[in-house]
């Protein structure tokens, strides 16, 4: 056979484009697609490789202010207990702050005491009203804010959470739905399924239409274990199912769990949990005598934690609320509930740590374990317990996070510099996105993305510069090769302090250019924060 030259040149440049275009496609395929949805640095899924970078955890600035506490006649003689749960909704007449909080009173099992579900609402966040509503009866009289349970004389509810069902094909009449644990009246209808249908499962979801009039499911959900202390709930529309987060215990726990109807729930997993770091963080500072006495907890750790794993007089920490929440496309928040306890002497006290998911299973501890949101300064209301409510809720451009705050601890002592039992909510301000950051200091840094493909026209960043910070941006193609036009060398720089900074390059801003085709990001950082970063159309 005759050998073609011609052909073989085409048949080569065939092949060769091939190998390209394979090449191209890989590339593709490996880019991250951000789209047009703001992406946070959270962890290193945006930091391929960097110099001089720093991941701080940014705890909010607590206000301390006491702004819903025990004021109605109706509340006489009555507690805020620390479970409540928070919603924004905007209407025609503007946004509006929704709160379900809960009110106790008296000792020992609460089916003996009273707890109910209260409702308050304000329009700046500030300001709570708590309307007469005329929906539950205490002590002959509907003259309250009582919204659950409907019958005090039959039942009492406590540690639930209230969320706005986001499924596309949840009912009208379902809209708000609660999960919460059910206590029947001790010695009343206990099993009389004519009155309160099946009550033999303490989780018991609540419906309602417009989260002041609630209903309760006939049935009990199947699938979960009992539990109390606010498990927290939402429709993950990227999974199509309900996520729900339970308490488990012991030792006390956050569990993971999934639904396709929150009535029927699966895949039931520990999700977070104290580990041998939390405990011999402890034990280095005690002695043994000073541990928990709890003993009996030990036997039940083995399983949970795997063999080997020795526990000196039971762990002296636990998890109670997940206080789960999503907050962007792919980045979910667990501000969660830890309760220390060691020694008849020792604290029995609670503060708020964070951890960070991108899947909403597995979470990463972020902040060195230090508290996200801390106990006030003794003599003060909250100087022995804080939990955070399980929303963060946007306003402006600053995210306000409601926590409950307590002076007395969990074994009832009340803090000795106080006059009195106190609890109050209050609020703590975090900047938008600012939950973690990217950070460099005054010696300067640097940080390069992987491949990403977006949509839009234009970079903003949520970026703090400091007064004497500075920052730019270079494009770069896959293989990390500066793009003309847009390298550091173009970019101009950027100092300020906002969550919609402009990036531009000699005073262009437009990138569409470069759109749906893999580009890294380059930054040159001195002396910043960078929190997030966001194309847009």
């Amino acid at each position: 056979m005759r050998f073609d030259p011609m052909r073989h040149n085409i048949t080569s440049l065939a092949m060769l484009t091939m190998i390209l275009a394979n090449v191209i496609l890989a590339w593709v395929s490996w880019a991250l697609d951000v789209g047009t949805q703001k992406q946070l640095f959270v962890d290193q899924r945006f930091i391929e490789s960097s110099e001089g970078i720093v991941l701080n955890v940014n705890p909010p600035y607590q206000t301390g202010e006491r702004l819903v506490v025990i004021d109605q006649p109706w509340e006489k003689g009555a507690y805020l207990q620390i479970y409540a749960s928070i919603l924004k909704e905007e209407g025609p007449a503007g946004a509006r702050i929704r709160l379900w909080y809960d009110l106790a009173a008296g000792q020992g099992h609460p089916g003996n005491g009273f707890r109910a579900v209260a409702y308050a609402e304000s329009s700046d966040g500030i300001h709570f009203r708590k309307p007469v509503l005329g929906l539950v009866e205490k002590d002959g009289s509907k003259q309250n804010n009582l919204v659950m349970p409907t019958d005090l004389s039959q039942m009492t509810v406590g540690g639930g959470s209230v969320s706005l069902d986001e499924n596309p094909n949840c009912p009208p009449s379902a809209r708000y739905k609660s999960w919460s644990k059910l206590y029947t009246r001790r010695g009343k209808f206990q099993g009389d399924d004519r009155v309160l249908g099946d009550l033999k499962g303490e989780n018991r979801i609540w419906h309602s239409a417009d989260g002041l009039r609630w209903t309760l499911y006939d049935t009990a959900p199947t699938g979960l274990r009992a539990s109390d202390t606010q498990p927290t709930w939402f429709w993950d529309a990227s999974l199509g199912r309900y996520l729900g987060y339970s308490r488990e215990a012991p030792p006390r726990m956050v569990g993971y769990n999934e639904s396709d109807d929150m009535l029927h729930w699966r895949n039931f997993a520990l999700v977070l949990k104290p580990d041998e770091r939390d405990l011999s963080a402890i034990s280095d500072f005690l002695p043994y005598s000073q541990l928990s006495p709890a003993r009996e907890r030990a036997d039940k750790v083995e399983p949970v934690f795997g063999k080997g794993f020795t526990v000196v007089g039971g762990m002296p920490m636990d998890f109670y609320g997940p206080g789960v929440f999503r907050y962007a496309q792919d980045v979910y928040f667990s501000m969660f509930s830890v309760y220390y306890h060691w020694g008849d002497e020792g604290p029995a006290t609670g503060d708020v740590q964070l951890a960070v998911s991108r899947d909403g299973f597995n979470f990463r501890r972020v902040g060195g374990r230090r508290p996200f949101l801390r106990v006030g300064q003794t003599g003060t209301f909250s100087s022995k317990w804080v939990w955070a409510l399980p929303q963060a809720i946007r306003m402006g451009d600053e995210l306000w996070i409601y926590y409950m705050g307590t002076n007395r601890d969990h074994q009832g002592r009340v803090d000795p510099e106080s006059k009195r039992h106190d609890s109050a909510l209050s609020r703590a301000i975090l900047r938008l996105d600012g939950f973690v950051s990217a950070d460099v200091d005054y010696a300067g840094g640097w940080l390069r993305t992987p491949p990403l493909l977006f949509e839009g026209s234009r970079l903003e960043l949520n970026l703090d510069t400091s007064a004497g910070g500075m920052a730019r941006v270079e494009l770069q193609d896959a293989s990390g090769k500066p793009i003309p036009g847009y390298s550091l060398s173009d970019a101009d720089s950027l100092n300020g302090n906002s969550v919609r900074l402009a990036v531009s390059w000699k005073g262009k801003r437009d990138v569409s250019s470069l759109a749906k085709q893999p580009v890294r990001l380059h930054f040159k950082l001195r002396d910043c924060k960078l929190y997030a970063f966001q194309f847009l159309k």
